[in-house]
């Protein structure tokens, strides 16, 4: 199914359609990389879709945080259900990103 992009000012939106995980995961990087070398460094991700993160998907996550972090920005995730909280509260990455409830909210923490 995989990812699409939008833009909202300085704030690039990725919208995953699958899993952070297995196969699927390829287009999530094809697009990261794609806000990289656009020189988007505040990103959004979209979770509201995402049903299950292996290790690849945060481990991707985490690159692209690193990404973002050298040229001051960061990644922000938002509408993640119960268990995708879970998973960053259990693994301890819940401290390297912000969430928020929906995709508006997280864009406007950017400003």
């Amino acid at each position: 199914m995989g990812t699409s992009i939008a833009k909202y000012d300085h704030v690039a939106v990725l919208t995953v359609k699958d899993d952070l995980a297995g196969e699927a995961l390829e287009d999530f990087r094809v697009r990261t990389e794609q806000c990289i070398a656009e020189a988007c460094y505040c990103i959004v991700v979209d979770c509201s879709a995402v049903g299950v993160f292996d290790s690849g998907g945060l481990e991707t996550l985490l690159e692209l945080q690193d990404k973002c972090e050298e040229k001051l920005g960061s990644v922000k995730l938002c509408s993640m259900d119960e268990s995708l909280s879970k998973v960053l509260e259990i693994t301890r990455l819940k401290r390297r990103f912000e969430t928020f409830p929906d995709v508006d909210a997280a864009v406007r923490s950017f400003s």
